[in-house]
């Protein structure tokens, strides 16, 4: 998980869908201000919000028969798509978060246009002036946005530094990270939006708690003929019999919710998909 997504819970006993997480104006949100000598100083109410996640199911389900199982054992079989199962769950993962960059207010880029180091400079400035913390800052781009932004660096002087991802920033971050650029941890996602009818792709920028997300742990139930939780992961696997049909059917249910958490920590960055 990166800083610039932050994990606020789990509803397994909650007794609602519904995670709201609150924030509070501390740390220098108001400033002092110079009070006379023998005045008494006034009362400054705290500023507060909240945002609320709601976790719903998503869900992919598979069917193998017992002849494609035994021509295709260790490539094709129920145990391999239980691992298919867990990498469906990160992709929609990816999906909805990703989908949440349309709804940022502050946008960069020109509809229509190649992505480039001054669109990423200027979403970088908007994040300043919001007084978004300079650490764990992240971008999510699309294939086409990067290659752009990498063919715009080519032309640049001076010492911008495109850090490509070693295995070790990798294993760190998690996959999909290409790269470091100014601060940045780079993510490519083939999931940003489309944006402008097809016309473009919205990736995002993002500083330390841009995004928040909740998850749902699904324990065994009574009834339950056969299901596991996938290791190291919210992600149950569910097996269903047809004997008579000589299939066996994997489901794996995942159950999420995302939510953007304050919308000053990110900025959309629209350009050309073509």
């Amino acid at each position: 998980v990166h800083p610039s997504i932050v994990l606020i819970g789990d509803i397994m006993g909650a007794g609602s869908t519904v995670i709201k997480t609150g924030f509070v104006g501390l740390d220098g949100y108001d400033s002092m201000s110079a009070v006379a000598e023998g005045s008494s100083s006034s009362n400054t109410a705290l500023t507060d919000d909240a945002v609320s996640v709601t976790v719903a199911r998503q869900a992919l389900q598979r069917q193998i028969s017992d002849l494609a199982s035994i021509v295709n054992r260790g490539r094709m079989d129920p145990e391999r798509l239980v691992a298919d199962m867990v990498g469906a769950a990160r992709m929609r993962k990816m999906a909805m978060l990703a989908a949440l960059a349309t709804s940022f207010t502050n946008t960069v880029g020109t509809s229509g246009s190649d992505m480039s180091v001054d669109d990423f400079f200027d979403g970088d400035i908007l994040l300043n002036m919001a007084s978004v913390p300079g650490e764990g800052r992240l971008a999510i781009l699309h294939g086409r946005q990067i290659g752009d932004l990498r063919q715009s660096l080519r032309a640049e002087s001076g010492a911008l530094q495109w850090d490509q991802a070693t295995v070790d920033m990798i294993k760190a971050a998690g996959p999909g990270l290409i790269a470091r650029f100014l601060g940045y941890d780079i993510f490519q996602s083939s999931k940003c939006p489309a944006a402008n009818t097809n016309a473009d792709r919205a990736g995002m920028m993002l500083g330390a708690g841009a995004l928040i997300y909740a998850e749902g742990t699904r324990e065994p139930m009574i009834g339950d003929a056969a299901g596991v939780l996938a290791p190291g992961t919210k992600v149950w696997i569910g097996f269903e019999r047809d004997e008579a049909g000589a299939l066996t059917k994997v489901v794996g249910n995942y159950y999420i919710g995302v939510n953007i958490a304050e919308d000053a920590r990110g900025v959309a960055v629209i350009t050309d998909h073509e």
